[in-house]
C-alpha cells in the first residue's frame, strides 16, 4: 500500500455498556457530543460526510471521504470546514441522514480507544481500537466487557444505523 495514503485502521466490538462514569473519572478521557450526516456515495466508491464535533465546549466541523480496502482498513481523507460549509451541505440532506451519539475517548496500553454510545441503545455501545497495522497487537481493558467482534460486519457501521434505527436517533 502507499504509505502516503491517510488510511484508518481499526478493530470494532460490540460491548456491553460500560459504567461511563467510571471511565470518565478513571482514564484520560474526553467526551464528544457527534452528529454526522452522510452524503453518498461517489462513482470511484467513496462515501462522504459531514460532521460537527463539540468537546470541551467547543465546536469542530470536518468533510470526510473514506473507502474501504479491508475489513480493517480504510483510505480516509479528512478536513476541517467552517460552519456554512458544514451547514450548505447539511440542507442539501434530509434529516434521516444525519447520526448522533457520544463518544469517550481514551488512551491506554499505546493505544488510543474510542466507546460510541448511541441514543438508540441502553445494554450496549461500540468500542473501536485504532491500530497502527492490521497485524498490532491490541489489549481489551479489563473494564470492558466484549460481547462480539464486529469488524467488518457492516450491519455495524455507522452508516447502516443511519437507516436501521432513524426513528430512535
Amino acid at each position: 500500500m502507499n504509505s502516503k495514503m491517510p488510511l484508518e485502521i481499526e478493530k470494532k466490538f460490540l460491548i456491553r455498556m460500560p459504567d461511563l462514569n467510571w471511565i470518565i473519572n478513571n482514564t484520560d478521557c474526553k467526551v464528544a457530543r457527534i452528529s454526522q450526516t452522510y452524503l453518498g456515495l461517489q462513482k470511484d466508491g467513496f462515501g462522504n460526510r459531514i460532521r460537527k464535533i463539540i468537546i470541551d465546549g467547543k465546536t469542530k466541523y470536518f468533510f470526510t471521504s473514506k473507502k474501504s480496502l479491508s475489513d480493517m482498513t480504510r483510505i480516509e481523507y479528512e478536513k476541517e470546514i467552517t460552519k456554512k460549509d458544514y451547514y450548505s451541505h447539511l440542507v442539501k440532506k434530509p434529516k434521516d441522514k444525519t447520526l448522533y451519539k457520544t463518544r469517550y475517548i481514551f488512551n491506554m496500553n499505546d493505544l488510543k480507544y474510542e466507546l460510541d454510545v448511541y441514543p438508540f441503545w441502553k445494554e450496549t455501545a461500540i468500542l473501536e481500537i485504532e491500530l497502527k497495522d492490521e497485524s498490532q497487537s491490541y489489549i481489551i481493558p479489563d473494564f470492558i466487557d466484549v460481547i462480539a467482534d464486529v469488524t467488518g460486519n457492516k450491519d455495524y457501521s455507522n452508516s447502516s444505523f443511519v437507516s436501521k434505527y432513524r426513528s430512535l436517533n
